[in-house]
C-alpha cells in the first residue's frame, strides 16, 4: 500500500486569485502558504497539485499527509520558528515536507538532493537545524541528526496510527516561512522570507502573466530556487506543478501550453529539446546571455521570455526584464526594472545613494523580498533599519555592481567598479 493510499482524502483550506486587470488589495497576501493551500484542498480535494513521473499528488492527499507530518514534528519537539531541513528527492515529497513544517510553525530550509557533504554541513551549521525531513535516498547523508523519512514504512505506520494535532496549523503570515541558503563553501548566508513575501512576489508574477496561471512546468530536482518559485506559483493559483520528464519522454498534454519556470543554466540545457510550447518562459537567477535568448527565440519565436534577476541564487526576484524578441537581448548587461513591491538602491562604498550612470552596489528592500539575512547560526546581518521586525525588512545587499541608466533600466557594471564595497557587514545609512 502506498503512502497516498494510507492517508484518507481530507482538506482544510484556497488562495484568493486575482482576475486579470484587477487590483489586488494589500490584505490579499495576509495569509500563510499552508493555509492558502488548505483552502484549495477543502474546495477541490481531487485537483492535482504536483504531477511527476511517479504520478499525481492531489491537494487533498497532500494536505492530509502534511497535517499528519506536522503533528509528528510537533510531538518530536519542533518549536515555533525552529528551522527544519527539507532534503527530498522528488517534488511530491518536497511539497508534503514543506507543508508539514509550515503547519508545525517551523521554518523550511530546502536543500537540493544533489548537494555534497560540504554543502550539507554548511547548511546545518548556518541554520542550527535539529530536525531533517528527507527521502529514503537522502537519509544516509544525515547520519548524526534526527531524521524523519517520508517514504519509510515506520513513518507511514506512525502517521496512520495518529490523528492530526488540533493545534495545527501554527504558522502566521509575518513569521518566517523559509530560510534560503546561498553561497559556496564556508561563505554561505541564509535569507529569511515570510509568508507575505511569497504571496506578494507570486501575485506580482501572476499580474504580469495577464491571465490566470493553471499549469506551471519545471525541470530538475526540488529545493532549488527556481523549483521552489515554480511550485508555490502553481499552488498560489490553485494549479498544477508539472515536472518535465527526461529528454525524449512524453510530456503530459496539460503541461504543453502552460508556463515554464527555470534558471538560465537549466534552461540552456533544455531549450533545444524542449517538448512543450509554453505561452511564457520565466528564468529566475542570473542574467540571460544573448546566446541563450537567441536559442530561445529560434525554438519558440512567439513565446516571451521573462527574466527575473535574483542575486546569489535567491528565489525572490529583485528586477524583471521582459524579452519579446532576440533584438531585446542584444545588451545582456541589462537586468531590467525593480520587481513589484521591491525598492532598488544603488550605493557607493560609503553606503550613499548614487545618481544615474554611476556604478555602485545593488541593494534592495521591500515586502516582496526576504526580511533579513543570516551569516552565522543565530546571528543576523548587521541591522539596516528594523531587522527582524515583520513588515520592516532590512536592506539586502548583493555585492553586485550595477548602474541605473538614464531611461531607468538597471544594468550590470564591471566588477572593478565594486572595489571597496566588499565589506558586507557595515549597514548602509
Amino acid at each position: 500500500m502506498t503512502a497516498d493510499q494510507m492517508v484518507a482524502e481530507r482538506g482544510l483550506a484556497t488562495t484568493v486569485r486575482p482576475q486579470p486587470g484587477t487590483t489586488v488589495p494589500r490584505t490579499a497576501g495576509r495569509t500563510t502558504l499552508d493555509s492558502a493551500f488548505a483552502v484549495t484542498a477543502l474546495r477541490r480535494p481531487g485537483a492535482v497539485a504536483v504531477q511527476d513521473a511517479h504520478g499525481p499528488l492531489t491537494y487533498g492527499r497532500a494536505d492530509a499527509q502534511a497535517a499528519l507530518l506536522g503533528s509528528l514534528l510537533v510531538r518530536g519537539g519542533v518549536q515555533l520558528g525552529d528551522p527544519v531541513i527539507v532534503h527530498c528527492d522528488d517534488h511530491r515529497q518536497s511539497l508534503v515536507a514543506q507543508l508539514g513544517v509550515l503547519k508545525a510553525g517551523g521554518v523550511c530550509v530546502p536543500v537540493p538532493p544533489g548537494s555534497d557533504e560540504h554543502r550539507l554541513a554548511a547548511v546545518a551549521a548556518l541554520t542550527g537545524a535539529s530536525a531533517v525531513v528527507c527521502s529514503a535516498s537522502t537519509r544516509d547523508r544525515w547520519r548524526y541528526r534526527p531524521v524523519l523519512v517520508l517514504d519509510d514504512p515506520r513513518t507511514l505506520r506512525l502517521t496512520a496510527a495518529r490523528r492530526p494535532d488540533r493545534a495545527l496549523p501554527r504558522s502566521a503570515p509575518h513569521e518566517a516561512a523559509h530560510l534560503l541558503v546561498s553561497g559556496t563553501g564556508r561563505s554561505v548566508a541564509g535569507q529569511l522570507a515570510d509568508h507575505v513575501a511569497w504571496q506578494l512576489a507570486l501575485t506580482g508574477r501572476s499580474r504580469a502573466a495577464g491571465v490566470p496561471v493553471r499549469q506551471v512546468s519545471v525541470s530538475g530536482p526540488p529545493g532549488t530556487p527556481h523549483a521552489l518559485s515554480a511550485l508555490w506559483w502553481a499552488l498560489s493559483c490553485g494549479g498544477t506543478l508539472h515536472v518535465l520528464p527526461a529528454s525524449g519522454a512524453p510530456v503530459p498534454v496539460a503541461a504543453r501550453t502552460g508556463v515554464v519556470v527555470s534558471s538560465p543554466e537549466e534552461y540552456a540545457e533544455r531549450v533545444a529539446g524542449l517538448r512543450v510550447r509554453p505561452r511564457l518562459v520565466h528564468l529566475l537567477g542570473g542574467t540571460v546571455p544573448g546566446g541563450l535568448a537567441a536559442r530561445h527565440f529560434a525554438a519558440l519565436p512567439a513565446t516571451p521570455l521573462r527574466a527575473e534577476f535574483a542575486p546569489e541564487g535567491g528565489a525572490f526576484p529583485w528586477t524583471v526584464r521582459v524579452l519579446m524578441s532576440q533584438e531585446d537581448a542584444l545588451d545582456e548587461r541589462v537586468i531590467g526594472r525593480p520587481a513589484p513591491d521591491v525598492r532598488i538602491r544603488v550605493l557607493d562604498r560609503n553606503h550613499r545613494a548614487l545618481p544615474a550612470r554611476r556604478a555602485g552596489e545593488l541593494c534592495a528592500k521591500g515586502p516582496a523580498l526576504p526580511f533579513d539575512t543570516i551569516h552565522r547560526a543565530g546571528r543576523a546581518a548587521a541591522p539596516t533599519g528594523h531587522p527582524g521586525l515583520p513588515g520592516h525588512p532590512a536592506l539586502l545587499r548583493s555585492g553586485t555592481p550595477v548602474r541605473r541608466r538614464a531611461d531607468g533600466l538597471l544594468e550590470l557594471a564591471d566588477t572593478a567598479d565594486l572595489a571597496g564595497i566588499a565589506d558586507r557587514t557595515t549597514p548602509p545609512r
